[in-house]
This record gives C-alpha cells, sequence and structure tokens, in this order.
C-alpha cells in the first residue's frame, strides 16, 4: 500500500515539472513571436521609406553596348566586308555625375592620353570656359542674372547674352583644348549609356595606362570597337552602302524610329544601299551590362549579363572575281573606244544576272569626265537611265501579238515612210528602196518601219503613204507601254536596293511621232537595270524576276567560316508576260539571228562566242549639250538553247557617227570570261 502511494506521488510530481517545463517554452515561443511581430512592423511602418530609398539607391540598370555588324560575303564563299577591332576608350555618365565631377575626370584622363581637337567647334570651347570660369560668368552676368530671376528675360536670351559676352575672352592652351575635347565627349552621352571618348589611334600605351588607373577614373572604361573593313578596295563600294559614324549617330530625320526600334542615340546605323536595307540583319545582338548604382547614383559595379553576338552574315549573288574582272574589260574597251575617237562617250553600265532566278552576278560602271578621268559607277546601273534603242524591239513584236495587231512570220515591207505634215521615218539598213521581211527579219536587220507598222496596227491603223496621224494616240500608248511593263521596261525591277529609278515616260499628245519612237526605243528611257530583266524574261521562257544581290542570310561564326543558313532568298517571280510559247520562241529566234546571221547587227561580234549566244543591238539618238549623240545598247543570253546568264550593256554619248569599233565585244568578252572560268 505504502509502496502504491509512494509511486503515485513521484507520478505527480514528474507531471508538475513537464507542465512548468511546458510552460516555460510556451512563455518563451510568445515572447519571440511579439517581438518579431513589434520588430516586423517597426520595419514596415518605421522604417519603410528609408528601406525603399535604400533600394532605389542601388538599382539594377540595364544597358545595351555596340556590338559589330556582319559580315557580307560573295555567292562563293570569298570576304568582302568584315570588322576590324580597334581599342576604345568610353565613358559611362552616373545619375548624379555633377558638372565639377565631369571636368575633374576629363582633367585626369587628358593627363594620360593624347586627344585630338580638331572637332572642337567655338561653342564648344566657349561651353568649357564657361564651365571653367564660373566667377567671371557671375561677373558679367550679374544684371542678367538678376533679369532672369525676375522673369524679365528667357533662358534662350539669357544664354545668348552669355555667349556674346564670353566670346571674346575665350583664350585656352593646348592642354586646356584636350581637357575641353574629352569633357565635350564625355558629356555628349545620355545618363547610364557608354559613350566613346577616343577609339581613333589609341596607342597600346594610353590604352595600358587608362586602364590601370580605373579606380582613379570613375566612368571610364577599356574596351574594343570596330569599323568596317573592305577586302576588295573601292569594288563595290558604294553597293555596300555606309555606316554612320559615332559623331552622327542615328540619322536625325529617323530618330525616332530608331529609339522606338532600341536604339541608342549615339548607335550606328546603315545609312545606304546594302548597309540600309539589311539594316535589321547585320545590326547584330547588343552586349547587356547591369550596372549598380549608389546613392550619389554613382556606378559602384558592373557585370555583363548578355555578351551579345554581332550581326548576320550576308551572302551575296555577285560573283566577285566575275565583278573584276568586267571592271577590266570595261577600262580596256573604254580605252580603244577613246582611242578611236569616241571622246564624247561619259558612262559604260553592264549587269550581268542568272535569268533563271533573279541572282545578280555582278553590276559593273565607269563614268567618263570630259578630262578623261574615269570613276567608279555601278550604282549608275539601276539609278541612271537612258534611252536605249531598238534592243526594246522584242518587247515590242511581243505586244504585237498579243493584241493581235500582227501575226507569227507576218510579212511587211520595209520602206521609206512619210506622213502630213512632212515627217519621214526609215530603217537605217534600208534608206531607200522596198525589202519585204518577216518578224524574225526584222529584229535580225533591226527594222525600225516594220515596228513602225506594228506600232500603228496596235492603234488600230494601216501605214499609207501620206497618211494623217491622229494628234492625240496617248490610248494606243498606254497599250504599247502596258506591254513593255511586263518586261520590266519602265517599272521597277524589284531590286532588294534602295534609290532604283524607273526611268522617264513622256507625254504621247500633240506628237504622233514620239508614239512611234516608242517602238523603237528611242523616247521613253529605261535603266540598264530595267534592260537586264527584260532580256532574262525572254531567255526564262516569260517569267519577270525581281532581281536581288542578297542570295543568303547566315547566322554568325566565331572563325572566319560562314555559319549555318538562316534564310534563302529566292527572285520572285512578279508576272508572266502575256505570251505564247510559240510567240516567245519566235523573239528567240529572230535574237539567235541577230547575232548568228551574218546580216544581223551583232554578228561581227557574238557569232563566234565559245558557247552559242542569242541577244539585240540597239542605238538611240541622243543629244548632249545640244549635240547630236548615239547611246549603243547590247543585251542577250548564253548558251542560246538554256541561258544560265543573261546582260545588258550601255555605251552613252557616243559620238556621230560612232567609232564603230564593235562595241558588242564587250559582251563578247563577257560570255567567253565566264564559260571558260566556268569549265
Amino acid at each position: 500500500m505504502l509502496r502504491r502511494l509512494k509511486k503515485e506521488s513521484n507520478e505527480l510530481r514528474q507531471k508538475r515539472i513537464t507542465q512548468r517545463r511546458l510552460n516555460v517554452v510556451f512563455i518563451a515561443v510568445m515572447t519571440l513571436m511579439t517581438l518579431l511581430i513589434l520588430r516586423l512592423g517597426y520595419l514596415q511602418i518605421v522604417k519603410s521609406e528609408d528601406y525603399k530609398k535604400a533600394v532605389a539607391s542601388n538599382e539594377n540598370i540595364v544597358i545595351n553596348e555596340s556590338v559589330p555588324r556582319g559580315r557580307i560575303y560573295d555567292r562563293n564563299g570569298k570576304l568582302l566586308v568584315d570588322n576590324t577591332a580597334k581599342k576604345s576608350i568610353t565613358y559611362t555618365r552616373g545619375r548624379m555625375t555633377t558638372t565639377g565631377e565631369l571636368l575633374d575626370t576629363a582633367k585626369k584622363l587628358s593627363r594620360i592620353i593624347d586627344m585630338p581637337t580638331d572637332k572642337l567647334t567655338e561653342m564648344d570651347k566657349q561651353t568649357y570656359f564657361i564651365q571653367t570660369h564660373p566667377e567671371l560668368v557671375r561677373k558679367l552676368m550679374a544684371k542678367e542674372s538678376e533679369q532672369f530671376q525676375n522673369e524679365i528675360i528667357t533662358q534662350e536670351h539669357y544664354d545668348k547674352l552669355l555667349y556674346q559676352k564670353i566670346a571674346p575672352r575665350v583664350q585656352l592652351s593646348r592642354k586646356e583644348l584636350e581637357v575641353a575635347a574629352i569633357y565635350r565627349e564625355m558629356s555628349a552621352g545620355s545618363q547610364l549609356t557608354p559613350q566613346t571618348i577616343k577609339n581613333d589611334h589609341v596607342t597600346e600605351k594610353e590604352y595600358a595606362l587608362v586602364s590601370q588607373n580605373l579606380a582613379q577614373l570613375p566612368g571610364v572604361n577599356t574596351t574594343m570597337d570596330w569599323d568596317r573593313k573592305y577586302l576588295y578596295g573601292s569594288t563595290l563600294r558604294t553597293l555596300f552602302g555606309k555606316v554612320t559614324s559615332k559623331e552622327e549617330g542615328l540619322p536625325k530625320d529617323n530618330v525616332d524610329y530608331y529609339l522606338a526600334r532600341g536604339y541608342a542615340r549615339n548607335d550606328r546605323v546603315g545609312q545606304s544601299y546594302l548597309e540600309y536595307e539589311y539594316e535589321d540583319v547585320l545590326r547584330g545582338r547588343k552586349k547587356k551590362m547591369r550596372y549598380v548604382t549608389d546613392k550619389s547614383g554613382q556606378i559602384t559595379n558592373s557585370e555583363i549579363i548578355d555578351p551579345g553576338s554581332r550581326g548576320n552574315d550576308l551572302v551575296l549573288s555577285i560573283d566577285i572575281d566575275l565583278q573584276q574582272k568586267i571592271e577590266k574589260m570595261i577600262d580596256k574597251h573604254i580605252a580603244i573606244l577613246r582611242s578611236e575617237g569616241a571622246k564624247t562617250m561619259d558612262k559604260v553600265l553592264v549587269v550581268v544576272q542568272d535569268p533563271n532566278n533573279g541572282d545578280v552576278l555582278a553590276l559593273a560602271g565607269r563614268q567618263i569626265e570630259p578630262n578623261g578621268k574615269i570613276s567608279d559607277y555601278h550604282y549608275g546601273t539601276f539609278t541612271s537611265q537612258y534611252a536605249v534603242g531598238s534592243s526594246v524591239k522584242g518587247a515590242t513584236l511581243l505586244t504585237g501579238y498579243h493584241q493581235h495587231a500582227i501575226k507569227l512570220n507576218e510579212e511587211m515591207v520595209d520602206e521609206p515612210m512619210s506622213f502630213a505634215g512632212g515627217m519621214t521615218k526609215r530603217s537605217y539598213f534600208n534608206q531607200d528602196g522596198k525589202v519585204t521581211i518577216n518578224d524574225k527579219e526584222a529584229l535580225m536587220h533591226s527594222s525600225n518601219v516594220y515596228m513602225f507598222k506594228t506600232a500603228l496596227k496596235i492603234a488600230g491603223m494601216n501605214y499609207s503613204q501620206g497618211m494623217t496621224l491622229p494628234k492625240d494616240i496617248s490610248a494606243a500608248g498606254r497599250i504599247l507601254r502596258t506591254g513593255m511593263n511586263q518586261f520590266g521596261l519602265g517599272v521597277k525591277t524589284g531590286i532588294d536596293l534602295p534609290n532604283e529609278v524607273v526611268g522617264q515616260s513622256g507625254k504621247l499628245t500633240d506628237n504622233a511621232g514620239n508614239y512611234l519612237d516608242l517602238a523603237i526605243g528611242q523616247y521613253d528611257t529605261y535603266t540598264p537595270l530595267q534592260l537586264s530583266q527584260y532580256i532574262s524574261t525572254i531567255a526564262n521562257d516569260g517569267s519577270r524576276i525581281a532581281p536581288h544581290v542578297v542570295k543568303e542570310i547566315r547566322t554568325p561564326s566565331k572563325t572566319q567560316t560562314l555559319g549555318p543558313v538562316k534564310e534563302v532568298i529566292h527572285g520572285k517571280v512578279l508576272n508572266k508576260i502575256n505570251s505564247t510559247p510559240a510567240e516567245i520562241k519566235q523573239v528567240k529566234s529572230g535574237f539567235n539571228m541577230v547575232f548568228n546571221q551574218i546580216e544581223g547587227t551583232g554578228y561581227n561580234s557574238f557569232h563566234d562566242t565559245i558557247v552559242k549566244s542569242a541577244g539585240k543591238t540597239g542605238t538611240a539618238e541622243v543629244f548632249q549639250n545640244g549635240e547630236p549623240r548615239v547611246n549603243a545598247t547590247y543585251i542577250g543570253y548564253a548558251p542560246m538553247d538554256k541561258p544560265e546568264i543573261s546582260f545588258s550593256i550601255i555605251y552613252s554619248n557616243q559620238p556621230v557617227p560612232p567609232p564603230w569599233l564593235p562595241g558588242g565585244d564587250l559582251g563578247k568578252d563577257i560570255i567567253n570570261s565566264y564559260f571558260s572560268t566556268k569549265k
């Protein structure tokens, strides 16, 4: 019994001890929770604003930095345009950086680098002088400051007066000019946006000294910049286009457009031709940096969050070897023709392309000054226009077939034509007699009369001696021009380059003779590229394909080799011509006769090309400075049965009569060079 009571007493004692321990733990937990709640309340309510300010003062800022542009290659993978690296010294301005701090950093930097001062304007010098002579400014502008405070004069008026008073007093030493030049670049950039201070001729010593002293130069950094490098010198330099400089930055007339697309104001962008047309491809993905600033706005740390990459690469349809060969051929033929008396000839332009897919293989041109100086003019192949003469006669015939004005193999009499009012028209090959010819022979002999009579039939008229032509023949003119347009004559070709011209189309009222001249290429004007598209359309049996100079877009590689294909650019078929296969075959048969029959106007130049070719020649009477001149044109394709290349050639403003050393020999040389290289 006593043992049982004793046991129960021990159990009660143990329970009381356990209960006391639990109470202590509970009180401790409750106390800690109360303290935690009070602390959280203090932080959220009392210290909330302080912590918001602390977070704001340590804000992470992401800034884009420029990267090199994509490369440009020719169709065979030969590098044409690259980037060359160069050392650069940059400055990134903090949010709260003062003018005094800017000046202090500029002075320190001037002791380390030699800064060019040639870009300093008088305004830059005056601005620097004002910033470094505050006491003088206060003394000179005491009255104006009071007027400004009292809103008697505006800020603009105050500044104008300030610069007027300061201008005569500005005298800067050579070292001060260097500081001013550095200050000018540092203050030009936006906050937290890297601004280039110097990237031309930065020496190894300058680069090393700046790198070693970055701790004493807040905001200054050393990095690598780039410039465009052209591996083939001036060849196609205009076609590649320009990139704005760091001083130019975004083009002024398109600033808002580029800013909306994520550019910075001092970014370099494509300014012309390929660099402009393919800006979105070439620009690359910018390097992204994260900057951490303290409460004073100074940058305390930075890290790369995306290294970025250079732009995608362009692979052109251009064959750079063929391009350079053609340029040498042009120079040779210019020398020959000028030695034969062609002193007034001022341009030679050549387009070579693949007629089956629109690939432009070469765009070549030369411009000749009156003093004989020769300059590159390859861009004139699509930015300049000419009367091209009889080369267009294939389009005239095909329009006549389509309008049911003439039939295949239809015969007409080539004869001198006379109209009421005294106007006369005739063919060069037949000045006085009457010769019956068909459509193919009309092409071979380059009969003007056959084309005139075809044009009259399109207008619903048959020729008779002394007939009166209508005053307004514009309706028939629209039909004939529409026929020309479907081949690319008188309309844009669709090439992937800016600044293409369309040519000129004159009025066809009050002078029906202009309508007749339109039928033989003596009225409207066309570009060499339009001529090339026209002959290519016939060569490929009726598809007008947009020419293009970019063949592929490739992703960038880290080596000099081409990266994977990102996009293949195919020639877009713009339209099919309104001609039957038989009609196209008929014109191609006539083009064969032009080059390969002894009576053909192109026989002397083209009958012995290494592969059989076909095409058309033309001459157009023009005037230069009031004196008669001749444009000589040549269009063709080869091989004749399965064309692989087509070409157009224009010699402008040759003297009358021209020195008939055949200019078509240039076309022959192009064909022979292309196919001999291929073999």
